[in-house]
């Protein structure tokens, strides 16, 4: 800087005042430019902030979430580039103060489920973490979105040391948005179109077809379909059902044989249906479960709907049995058989019904007997009908119960057609034809 001065007291002694100034100006900036280039470079120094996420940053569709965010200030102290020496202020420029964190998860398929709050200051070569919640849409197309972790804080833009020594400064408010990237997991998600059942009734074996689409956006490859048994009324003889490549958008029908505890009422019950595939990594995923309701019928079921049979002791009868399948599902080749006890008794105790729908009724003949001497009382005739299911699976009912009425019946006939009553009869005609023979001799 003297040779500087030196050169420029010389020039301006002479008559060019003007060219003198003007070069000593030049000159001057020359001398400094150095200085005056690296103060353009870091014209300022304040916080510099950063965010990213800890942890995966992979998720599924339809799950709660938690974000483990690191916010970091990669500030830079331009006085300490320009090692230049200045007297240390208490609070540098770079620090980020009283930061707030928030998240915001506008334009993403996700939804947030936590407030922002202080996570304190940051200075510079500093980190801080930041923990929010959300909600990943059940929806949600797989794929790359941007989340913003929203900052505020203030910092030290201007400093002035007041001639006590203390420290003044100026403070500016900033509002950051520091981008991190997610990525949704395509996924397949079950949608149900249709459930048809057949045969599933209580104590049986049927069927449970059930028609799904994939409405998620995950390819499904290699998948199979399952039917869960979470309502303990079915044993599933095939929980899972392949149905190989399930891409977004297809739909397929798969069929599940289920048998249905015995002591099941007839009522709709609850399951899940989920998909199991492989992702592209060659790892088995599972699907979201869908709830679905599997209804239960009753089953074919009989009752005898003709009247009482009355029988006279010692008689045998033709009877007609009429049944009627009271139940809500048909019952083909049914046969009826009636199962006497003495002191009945059946010489023809079996008859054919054929295919019986719901509602529908068919007449049996059996040809029974009720012993001589035997009280003149109700009794009971236990019938059972067997017959097959949708399935061809032989079945037997449960036994129902005809009701037999011991009478007296007509004590002419009775008496007429009584054997031993009849001996008598004739030994006492016999006797009073002797008596009246001897009783004519005598008087003669």
């Amino acid at each position: 800087m003297g040779f500087s001065s030196g050169i420029v007291r010389e020039m301006c002694g002479t008559r060019r005042g003007v060219l003198c100034v003007s070069l000593a100006l030049l000159l001057l900036c020359a001398c400094t430019a150095p200085v005056c280039g690296a103060g353009e470079e870091v014209i300022r120094s304040e916080p510099s902030l950063y965010a990213t996420l800890s942890g995966t940053n992979e998720f599924l569709p339809g799950t709660d979430i938690r974000l483990d965010f690191v916010v970091e200030n990669q500030g830079v102290d331009t006085a300490v580039l320009r090692q230049l020496e200045l007297p240390v202020s208490p609070i540098s420029p770079t620090t980020a103060l009283g930061v707030v964190a928030g998240l915001d998860t506008t334009g993403t398929p996700l939804a947030v489920k936590s407030e922002p709050y202080l996570i304190g200051d940051i200075p510079a070569g500093v980190s801080r973490t930041y923990t929010a919640y959300a909600h990943v849409n059940a929806d949600a197309p797989s794929g790359t979105c941007l989340l913003h972790v929203t900052v505020d804080y203030s910092y030290a833009a201007a400093e002035h040391m007041l001639p006590s020594g203390e420290w003044e400064y100026t403070y500016e408010e900033r509002t950051a948005r520091l981008e991190v990237p997610v990525r949704v997991k395509g996924v397949v998600k079950p949608e149900i179109l249709s459930i048809k059942t057949d045969n599933l009734n209580a104590g049986q074996t049927g069927t449970v077809t059930v028609t799904l689409k994939n409405g998620g956006y995950g390819e499904g490859m290699s998948s199979a379909v399952e039917l869960t048994g979470i309502s303990g009324v079915f044993r599933l003889v095939d929980g899972g059902v392949y149905i190989g490549d399930f891409p977004p958008g297809a739909v397929r029908t798969v069929t599940f044989t289920a048998s249905v505890h015995d002591a099941v009422s007839a009522g709709t019950f609850p399951e899940e249906v989920l998909v199991v595939s492989t992702n592209g990594h060659g790892e088995a995923e599972r699907s979201v479960s869908e709830r679905i309701g599997i209804p239960v019928g009753e089953g074919a079921s009989f009752a005898i709907v003709s009247g009482p049979v009355a029988m006279v002791p010692g008689e045998s009868e033709t009877i007609s049995v009429t049944y009627k399948n009271t139940g809500d599902a048909p019952a083909y080749d049914a046969r009826a058989r009636i199962v006497p006890v003495k002191p009945l008794s059946a010489s023809v105790d079996t008859a054919i019904l054929g295919d019986m729908a719901p509602g529908e009724t068919k007449t049996a003949d059996f040809r029974i007997s009720l012993a001589s001497g035997s009280l003149v009382m109700p009794y009971g005739l236990n019938s059972e009908i067997k017959y097959r299911d949708g399935t061809d699976t032989l079945i037997l009912s449960d036994q129902i119960v005809l009701e037999v009425e011991g009478t007296a019946g007509n004590p002419v006939a009775a008496a007429l057609t009584n054997p031993v009553l009849l001996i008598v009869i004739a030994g006492a005609v016999l006797l009073a034809g002797y008596y009246v023979v001897s009783g004519r001799r005598k008087k003669g």
